[in-house]
């Protein structure tokens, strides 16, 4: 940092500096997951409206009950367990394949090939990168 900028006061320029470091190390990383990351509330609802309207809620509960797919509440940042034995993060990228191709890693307990098959006339529509990301923001946002 150029203390340059802060003519006559070092200590000024110093205190900047800690701070601005202090603030990059405890920012948000890019793509981190877990609570410390906002959810857009705007977009939250559109996709909270797209996952009745593609009858997302048919199999998958929002409030913790087991259907015919996994529970979609607390999700995001948490371990997912997959049928293969391997654990991943269900992370926006998570979210995102599970959306668009739903076959991609099966959560364990889960049958394979419900949910493509099931909303196989809606995928088109589900594909398109605005729902993809509504609906990836509405999981996001349930606790």
């Amino acid at each position: 940092m150029d203390t340059a900028i802060w003519r006559g006061s070092p200590r000024l320029a110093a205190a900047v500096g800690v701070a601005v470091l202090l603030g990059a190390a405890c920012a948000p990383r890019p793509g981190a997951s877990g609570p410390a990351q906002a959810v857009n509330e705007p977009l939250a609802r559109r996709g909270a409206e797209l996952f009745t309207q593609f009858g997302c809620n048919t199999c998958h509960s929002t409030t913790g009950q087991r259907l015919i797919g996994p529970p979609l509440n607390g999700l995001y940042g948490k371990p997912v367990r997959l049928a293969n034995g391997q654990t991943v993060t269900a992370d926006e990228a998570y979210l995102r394949e599970s959306i668009l191709e739903p076959d991609a890693k099966i959560v364990e307990g889960y049958p394979a090939e419900v949910m493509a098959s099931a909303l196989a006339d809606k995928m088109n529509q589900i594909r398109q990168d605005d729902n993809v990301a509504a609906l990836v923001e509405y999981i996001k946002g349930l606790k």
